[in-house]
């Protein structure tokens, strides 16, 4: 005798194939909607693919999601099937995909606490309080939304996904090399990190093709900066930094590590110091790109240990505390020595200089100086440096206190940014006198170092 669940997952399937026409209809109007709307998204988005779940896909999805426990008809499982329909909108390049979501907020107005209406055909809603992107089983991201469609007061659900060029191509990678290969057992932490090295090799190629695109676009504009504007020019600087790297690592030890997100930071800091308020940036730029090519034939070692010129000191509380504890890692985690070797590889000062120099740049990351400058105006000048002080140096220990070179990456020092900001707007106006900051400084500093020691 057949079970129970199966005799539901029939009648469901067959329910689905009576209605095939009627999703057919719909998703060809689906595509339509969205290919209107996205026509005039300039050169992001390319087109728009689509299709009707398949029916043995249907039947692993009833039974894997438990369909049969939780609904009694056929018609409440296939309206609560999130991907009946699905379609993706295709776009070139990474950086594309949140500029179409964004667009997607013109085409959708706000209907109910989740759901917005679209304004070409009010029968189509969309979820757009859903996080964005996000994070899939298998580690990466992706921008991903429910919606629906009323179809004679009937609701007929569909999924829209988001994807550049790349991410498109890998989705067929996972889904027919690995998802599909049967023989496929010993999928392991080591088998994992290849698909992973893969997937980030792909957002490489994404963004030299980026670099690639827009190049041709600038060179039939403006040559003021060689086809390469300040995104770009940080992207191809970073992986100039990294090939290096770890080309000079294998030929001294045999193995590299993980250098990206370094490489990321230091390629801002050259920005920041030398490109942002030079007079002649181009010309600046080629120095680079010459320099950098200098040092694949100059000798770089990777085991020495590093010498300042001088001990660190410095009257700013966050640089004294940031720059000794620098000054005695350097030589201690690997990971650490390697970073000052490029750091000074990559500068032309002496070491002490440089030194200085990236720990200013790293200080006004988080505090910008522009808006830092103007906190705490109700305070007099004294009170106002000291209620800084305070705060900057314990943002400091909080940093020295993790210690790992996570605390130099980009998307760290960005959130530390974010919420710095919003901690000191908030203690501007909850603390209008100095009295009373600094009768709860400790507390203040306290919250401060747990909300910063969140981020690692």
């Amino acid at each position: 005798m057949t079970l129970a669940l199966f005799d539901f997952i029939h009648k469901t399937i067959d329910k689905f194939e009576q209605n095939h026409k009627t999703y057919e209809y719909l998703e060809q109007d689906l595509r339509d909607i969205f290919s209107k709307a996205l026509e005039a998204e300039d050169q992001a988005y390319i087109r728009i693919s689509s299709r009707i779940k398949q029916k043995e896909s249907l039947k692993e999805k009833l039974i894997r999601n438990k369909f049969y426990l939780k609904y009694d008809t056929p018609e409440d499982a296939l309206n609560h099937l999130s991907d009946l329909i699905g379609l993706i909108i295709e776009c070139r390049f990474i950086v594309d995909e949140s500029r179409i979501y964004n667009k997607l907020f013109d085409i959708f107005k706000q209907y109910n606490d989740n759901y917005y209406q679209c304004i070409y055909d009010p029968n189509v809603y969309l979820n757009l309080r859903m996080p964005q992107p996000q994070l899939q089983r298998n580690g990466f991201t992706i921008y991903r939304l429910d919606g629906y469609y009323l179809y004679d007061n009937y609701m007929v659900n569909f999924e829209l996904q988001i994807k550049s060029l790349v991410h498109s191509f890998w989705s067929e990678v996972e889904h027919q090399v690995v998802y599909k290969n049967t023989n496929f057992v010993a999928y392991d932490s080591f088998m994992k990190n290849i698909l992973g090295t893969i997937r980030d090799n792909l957002d490489v190629v994404d963004r030299q093709l980026e670099i690639v695109y827009k190049e041709i676009l600038n060179n039939n504009t403006s040559n003021d900066y060689i086809g390469m504007d300040e995104h770009n020019f940080k992207i191809f600087v970073a992986k100039t930094i990294n090939d290096l790297l770890m080309v000079k690592l294998t030929e001294e030890i045999g193995f590299t590590i993980d250098f990206k997100k370094c490489s990321s930071i230091l390629s801002q800091f050259i920005y920041i110091t030398d490109f942002l308020n030079a007079e002649q940036p181009q010309i600046k730029m080629v120095d680079y790109f010459e320099h950098l090519n200098l040092l694949r034939i100059t000798d770089l070692s990777f085991t020495e240990e590093i010498k300042l010129e001088l001990p660190y000191q410095n009257d700013d509380p966050f640089n004294n505390i940031l720059g000794q504890y620098f000054e005695s890692i350097m030589n201690v985690d690997y990971e650490w020595h390697v970073f000052f070797v490029m750091l000074f590889a990559i500068q032309s000062g002496n070491n002490i200089q440089d030194f200085t120099q990236f720990i200013n740049v790293i200080k006004s990351l988080i505090a910008q100086p522009t808006w830092f400058d103007n906190c705490f105006e109700s305070y007099s000048e004294i009170e106002k440096q000291k209620a800084k002080d305070e705060l900057m140096k314990e943002l400091a220990i909080c940093l020295v206190e993790n210690g790992k070179i996570e605390i130099i990456h980009e998307d760290k020092l960005y959130k530390m940014m974010i919420i710095f900001r919003d901690f000191v707007e908030n203690l501007q106006e909850e603390y209008v006198q100095f009295d009373s900051f600094n009768d709860d400084i400790d507390f203040i500093k306290e919250i401060l170092h747990r909300k910063i020691s969140s981020i690692f």
